[in-house]
């Protein structure tokens, strides 16, 4: 099988005091190699200028070529920050008409808005906080919305891996002076709209991410439910414990897995991220972030592309409890495309998810009670 891999040139190596970052050329000879070893033939591409280009040029060359994409966006010029500045490089692939990895490009464009996700929640009817948007030159939205009691998380509303989250992120919600003086700190570091939020917080409160695996028929392996433990996450300004961007770089020590939850709870969790997952179009893998506090749990944000990382992604973590490798992990993404699309997998790739696949045979909620 020929298969494309796609990277941003201006990766580098991961420094040598550093665990691998995922966006490397560590990460582009680790699945390179990968792939041979299991049968394939790797087409190693940047995504500069000239992508497109090439990718006609491949297909010209070899016949039915499977792009597996490792870089999310297109390189684009440092002060380009909005959607629409930042092309997904599965765009490109869906332009040119190729097969690929990984979910399309609508349904990346839903999970990187935050409002967006909100939405689908909310056709979904799962609960989740109250919100609006702030786009940048227009703070009317702060006035004539979300006079909610306690408070509001204040985030930008096209980044992930909770850029743009620290210490002052939490405000009274009724504070419209300091709401306004936030959003606009946001606007002008990201040039992009900002989400305000009601935060989910006080006593007893617990956070959860959900990770799971999605063939290509559309069946899902549930992988144990991580609980983010918030008390080992550090108080914010005397109250608060969140996730910060400088927090999530960190060892995971403030991980539980798997989470501690009664069995009705969890069936009703997974029942709901597999609607989640038809309802975007989400493919091989997703996780799904909550809180859940006395009145129940309030849905937040969909990774649609989640990281992968093999010492500092949930999902990897999430994923090495029920006893998966790496390997295994990394190559269920082609697997599936394969199959997605027709095409016989290799014997040697075949056998490398085995361990994989059985998830999907078991039915099993993973749970510690």
């Amino acid at each position: 099988m020929n298969i494309v891999l796609t990277y941003d040139p201006r990766w580098g190596y991961t420094p040598e005091e550093h665990t691998t970052f995922w966006e490397s050329l560590d990460t582009v000879e680790y699945v390179a190699g990968l792939l041979e070893e299991t049968g394939n033939t790797v087409l190693p591409v940047k995504t500069d200028d000239a992508f497109e280009f090439r990718l006609k040029e491949i297909m010209n060359k070899h016949a039915g070529p499977l792009v597996f994409w490792l870089n999310e966006f297109m390189p684009v010029d440092p002060g380009k920050k909005l959607t629409a500045e930042r092309p997904f490089t599965v765009s490109v692939i869906e332009k040119v008409e190729m097969m690929h990895t990984g979910p399309g490009s609508e349904a990346l464009g839903i999970g990187l808005d935050k409002e967006a996700t909100k939405d689908v929640f909310r056709r979904l009817g799962l609960p989740t906080p109250e919100s609006y948007v702030v786009s940048p030159g227009n703070h009317s939205p702060i006035y004539q919305h979300g006079h909610w009691d306690g408070y509001v998380i204040i985030k930008p509303l096209l980044h992930g891996d909770s850029i743009g989250i620290d210490e002052f992120s939490v405000v009274s919600a009724d504070d419209f002076g300091l709401i306004r003086e936030r959003v606009k700190r946001i606007h002008h570091e990201f040039a992009e709209p900002v989400l305000v939020e009601r935060y989910i917080g006080g006593e007893g409160t617990r956070e959860f991410t959900v990770p799971m695996l999605i063939s290509h028929d559309g069946r899902v392996a549930e992988l144990p439910i991580t609980e983010i433990d918030l008390c080992q996450i550090a108080v914010a300004q005397g109250r608060f414990r969140f996730l910060t961007h400088a927090i999530k770089n960190e060892t995971f020590y403030y991980l539980k897995i798997p989470a501690k939850l009664p069995p009705e709870i969890i069936r009703r969790i997974y029942s709901d991220v597999g609607r989640i997952i038809k309802e975007i179009g989400c493919r091989d893998m997703i996780r799904v972030d909550m809180r859940y506090d006395s009145t129940g749990p309030h849905y937040i944000e969909v990774n649609v592309n989640p990281g992968k990382t093999r010492f500092s992604s949930y999902l990897t973590a999430a994923a090495y409890s029920p006893g998966l490798d790496y390997p295994g992990i990394i190559a269920f993404i082609p697997y599936q495309a394969m199959l997605r699309y027709g095409l016989e997998p290799p014997g040697e790739l075949e056998e490398l998810v085995k361990p994989v696949m059985a998830l999907f045979d078991t039915g099993q909620a993973f749970t510690s009670l």
